[in-house]
């Protein structure tokens, strides 16, 4: 039988309408968002993501991509070179 711990932390719960926008826009998206946005297939966007081509953030396990910097990598000539998604962000600034 599950067993079950309790902590002093509060859990919070929230559906994607709640997501906070700017401008009606997601700050960040999910994998199979921008693999969409990208029109590449998940798999290639998670190898682009593995080798840091692709603007991505991780939180904890999760990652999460910002549609202003897939957009800024798209006008940089979507670079597939390792570690471009460290150079893109430097040009966005």
């Amino acid at each position: 039988m599950g067993t079950s711990k309790t902590t002093s932390e509060t859990s919070i719960s929230c559906s994607p309408g709640d997501i906070e926008r700017v401008g009606k826009r997601p700050l960040l998206i999910v994998a199979k968002a921008a693999a969409v946005k990208l029109a590449l297939s998940p798999r290639t966007l998670w190898s682009l993501t593995k080798c840091n081509a692709v603007p991505h953030h991780r939180i904890g396990r999760a990652v999460r991509y910002s549609p202003a910097e897939l957009e800024g990598w798209i006008s940089a000539g979507c670079p597939t070179a390792p570690d471009s998604a460290t150079r893109v962000r430097r040009s966005m600034r």
